[in-house]
């Protein structure tokens, strides 16, 4: 079909594909597509894949032909998706990676399978639940490899970017390519060295006490001081430690205070007491999250039961 516009006093045909041959689509030609959009250029996209240049521009082409629209606009030495092609993207990750699910559905046997797992976690995450998920992950695998990346605050662009594969966070992230599961839910409590100290016995004892906070934080804040803001109140914080696994070691043999999750009492806080706090504060969660292009994967479906499994275990201590 072709329309006819007028335009700055020139008319312009538009030719439109009256139908999309959706049945042409196949998943080599869809993944040689993820990848021109992930390296940004032909050449790399070849390179990446271990096909020649010419297949590679020979199966854009004929998605063009296909869909109906440019994909790629050239940009200097690179090439840039069309706003189609980076709605289309989207949808391509997921329905690649059913089809790989339909295979790995009969293929799939953690006996026989090999994997490399990168996951993002803090220092208390990885304490409380790496070190067992890894024992009891490694025994059922032919080959077990887990890489932990720290970053303080995890974003849903790790996961995007394939630069993890799981993500343990303490939020719950509102977009629609990021799937969660709540691992568990977080009660705040105060630890305190009791060899120096009772636990604090009101808010104003609260609140007059040092206290030890988080330098990654966002402005150095977190929850219960977002908490306290909204009562007119604020704790003194005399110490930002640069993570978890620090904090004990300021807090050792001080008068001080750190609120943290009471599961911190099976890693890093074990030889301190703990008490409820002073104010009703609600409980946190922690969520495991992933990239929805791996939601029907077999083994990452496999590692999530997986990291339930451990998680379960660890609180019914």
């Amino acid at each position: 079909m072709r329309i006819l516009l007028h335009l700055n006093n020139r008319y312009v045909f538009i030719l439109y594909m009256n139908k999309i041959d959706w049945l042409s689509l196949d998943g080599k030609s869809l993944r040689v597509f993820l990848t021109v959009i992930e390296v940004g250029t032909i050449t790399g996209a070849a390179d990446k894949l271990g096909i020649t240049q010419s297949a590679v521009s020979h199966t854009v082409e004929k998605l063009r032909e296909i869909l109906g629209d440019p994909l790629f606009i050239r940009a200097g030495r690179t090439i840039s998706p069309t706003v189609y092609a980076e709605q289309m993207a989207e949808k391509v990750e997921r329905i690649l990676g059913e089809l790989k699910g339909l295979v790995q559905i009969s293929l799939f046997s953690p006996a026989e399978s090999e994997i490399d797992l990168v996951i993002a976690a803090n220092d208390f995450q990885n304490s409380l639940l790496l070190p067992l998920f890894y024992k009891q992950v490694k025994k059922k695998l032919k080959r077990f490899t887990l890489k932990v990346i720290s970053p303080h605050l995890p974003s849903a662009e790790l996961l995007r970017d394939k630069k993890c594969d799981l993500a343990i966070v303490g939020f719950s992230p509102d977009v629609p390519d990021i799937m969660q599961r709540v691992l568990f839910s977080m009660h705040t409590v105060v630890f305190y060295d009791p060899s120096v100290r009772d636990a604090p016995k009101d808010m104003k004892d609260y609140l007059d006490s040092g206290h030890i906070g988080l330098s990654f934080l966002q402005n150095f804040k977190g929850g219960v001081d977002d908490y306290l803001s909204t009562q007119g109140q604020r704790r003194r914080v005399e110490i930002f430690a640069p993570n978890f696994s620090s904090i004990a070691t300021y807090l050792k043999g001080t008068d001080m205070l750190a609120t943290l999750p009471s599961l911190m009492e099976l890693t890093e806080m074990t030889d301190f007491a703990f008490s409820s706090l002073p104010f009703q504060f609600a409980s946190g969660k922690m969520n495991m999250i992933w990239h929805q292009s791996y939601q029907e994967d077999e083994p990452h479906k496999w590692l999530r039961k997986e990291m339930l499994k451990v998680v379960n275990s660890i609180l019914e201590k």
